[in-house]
């Protein structure tokens, strides 16, 4: 029996077992509240899409750094890097790749109109993050193209009327040197909130020489300096102005397949957010949110050697959005809004293919949620208008039927779509401006049990997806030619038992080519996580997460072998306000890869102290 296998019949025989346990478990009055699901504030039970939330405390005990290592063991989340930190990373979804899913902080999309149809994920770091939400499977109804497997939504620091400030410094395996501040203020009716931190990291040699000789046998270093700034300010009662900005920028050393060992290759990515939002309680039963953004990703690579080139893409999109949330009954919530964006891109690709486009994209939506007895319905509409592409409408309708106190049964069905970004249009010698939206549709029935803090959902889905964009080999460039099917079991598992905080996760889904039958690239149908962190006395905690990942094929008609990895972490409250912490990451020393010829952490050692101060 392979390693994976003994993994995944582990994760299920721990599912069952936690389901039995819950029931004996000391209550947990906490309620987790959930704004990504429906695009407004609801209790996590009562959330009808498979939904995730990862708040501040879970982030400090992983100890993870960066956004990827984060969500890499949550049910449905698969990742493929070309190396360690800060290299280009997918993200798939339920099978989805990264163009389909949706990628917000806080409410600003991400956006990239490239040809990559990636989001530049690998490049959050998580000082600044407060919590993170993930709703798996199809919401386009509520936020357009490109939700067709979900939306990860990411929150910063959040603006706190009691001052604080904090510190962090970490050092580790393969150089690393990570440290961050973090500070809140109040000064009469307005509140401040900055963060700034510092990630450098020595890295390794990404590309494996044995599979690509030419490959630089340099160690693959990475740098990123992230901040975050929130003004919160309240005019009147029920109506407040806020102003935030977020900023990333990572500098990486890289390896490329095609130069010589001799030549040097590196890349920066700089990101910034800036929003102006007015929250308006205008009646008690009506709230208004209106939004100004502005996002801009700046992606510069540099490769010397005889192939060298100095590339540059930099993505622009100016939103607009007004959203209301009307009461009309206890029992009943409207929702509505507008949604306006203009997105451009200039892009140089260094090899005399340069082009500079934009388009303008409108949308409005409305939902309504309802709950009649034992039964909650949500049923959601969107008309978006893509310039140069056209006009697509999207529906949801999800259902909740409370059979138990703690048992409900969900059932969610809709259609979706993904318009192709400005570089699949318009890139000179592969771009195809006869492109068409990807459209998909969706279904899905689940079942929750959730009482005294736990939650456990077990979740059958299937998607397709047709006009999939993919390059033609034959065109030599983009155009809407594969068909995609994924139908698959999720199971999730948190909650705490004693002075022990559990959490695990199993998926079993098939995806596949529709036309072939041949399974999707670097896409997984098996995949097991399951994680136990324990509180001691004195103040120590302890934690162990295992995360496996079955074989998948890529490029080239290689099948990556399944892997399982496993980390180890520890905290100790020296005092009130200091806290040391460490882990081992992959404390098996496993020798994986996500992408053909590209290596992956080995085992590494890190340690840090994390001060925090209530002034």
């Amino acid at each position: 029996m392979t390693p994976f296998l003994k993994a995944r019949r582990a994760a299920v025989a721990l599912g069952v077992c936690l389901a039995f346990l819950s029931f004996s478990v000391v209550a947990d009055d906490a309620a987790t509240v959930v704004v990504t699901a429906a695009r407004s504030a609801q209790l996590l039970n009562d959330v009808l899409p498979h939904t995730t939330v990862l708040l501040r405390q879970d982030i400090e005990r992983a100890q993870a750094v960066d956004l990827p290592a984060l969500l890499a063991a949550e049910a449905g989340v698969q990742f493929a890097s070309n190396g360690g930190r800060g290299t280009v990373t997918s993200l798939f979804l339920r099978g989805a790749p990264t163009r389909q899913v949706l990628v917000l902080v806080d409410g600003v999309a991400l956006s990239r109109q490239d040809a990559t149809g990636l989001v530049g994920i690998e490049h959050l770091m998580l000082d600044q993050v407060e919590r993170v939400e993930i709703v798996r499977g199809n919401v386009s109804a509520l936020y357009g193209g490109g939700a067709v497997g979900g939306v990860i939504q990411v929150f910063t620091r959040r603006v706190d009327a009691t001052p604080q400030a904090s510190l962090l410094i970490e050092a580790g395996a393969r150089g690393l040197v990570h440290g961050a501040a973090q500070t809140t203020a109040q000064f009469g009716r307005t509140q401040v909130s900055f963060g700034l931190s510092r990630v450098s990291e020595q890295g390794f040699t990404a590309l494996d020489p044995a599979q690509v000789p030419p490959a630089n046998p340099d160690r693959d270093g990475y740098r990123n300096t992230s901040a975050s700034l929130k003004l919160s300010q309240a005019l009147a009662e029920g109506h407040r102005l806020g102003l935030a900005w977020v900023h990333s920028d990572g500098r990486l050393d890289y390896d490329s397949a095609y130069a010589t060992p001799a030549d040097v290759q590196t890349s920066r990515t700089r990101k910034d957010l800036f929003s102006l939002s007015s929250d308006d309680q205008i009646t008690a039963a009506w709230s208004s949110r209106l939004s100004l953004s502005t996002q801009r990703d700046d992606a510069r690579y540099d490769e010397s050697g005889e192939f060298g080139f100095a590339g540059r893409y930099k993505t622009t999109v100016d939103a607009l959005n007004w959203a209301h949330s009307i009461t009309l009954s206890p029992a009943t919530a409207l929702s509505t809004g507008v949604d306006l964006q203009r997105q451009r891109i200039v892009a140089d690709d260094g090899f005399g293919g340069t082009f500079d486009q934009s388009r303008q994209v409108s949308a409005w939506f409305a939902g309504l949620q309802s709950r009649l007895g034992d039964h909650d319905l949500a049923l959601n509409l969107r008309r978006d208008q893509v310039g140069g592409v056209g006009s697509r409408s999207s529906g949801s309708l999800g259902w909740g039927w409370q059979l138990a106190p703690a048992w409900k049964l969900i059932g969610n069905l809709g259609n979706a779509f993904s318009a192709p970004p400005l570089g699949y249009l318009y890139a000179p010698f592969y771009g195809n401006p006869a492109l068409q939206p990807e459209l998909a549709r969706s279904l899905e029935g689940g079942l929750q049990w959730a009482l005294a803090g736990q939650r456990l959902r077990a979740t059958l889905f299937q998607t397709r997806v047709n006009q999939e964009l993919e390059y033609d080999t034959v065109s030599n460039r983009f155009g809407n030619v594969a068909r995609t099917r994924n139908r698959g079991l999720e199971v999730s598992y948190s909650g705490r038992i004693g002075r022990s905080d559990f959490r695990a996760s199993l998926t079993a889904q098939n995806p596949i080519d529709a036309s072939t039958g041949a399974q999707r690239l670097r896409r997984s149908q098996s995949l097991a996580s399951a994680a136990l962190s324990q509180e001691f006395v004195g103040g120590w905690r302890a934690g162990l997460a295992v995360r496996a990942v079955g074989a998948r094929p890529d490029s080239g008609d290689v099948a990556l072998p399944a892997y399982v990895v496993a980390d180890l972490t520890a905290q100790w409250d020296i005092h009130r306000d200091l806290q040391w912490f460490g882990r081992i990451e992959n404390l098996g020393d496993a020798r994986y890869q996500t992408a053909s010829g590209y290596a992956q952490p080995g085992r590494g050692l890190f340690t840090g102290l994390r001060w925090r101060l209530s002034l």
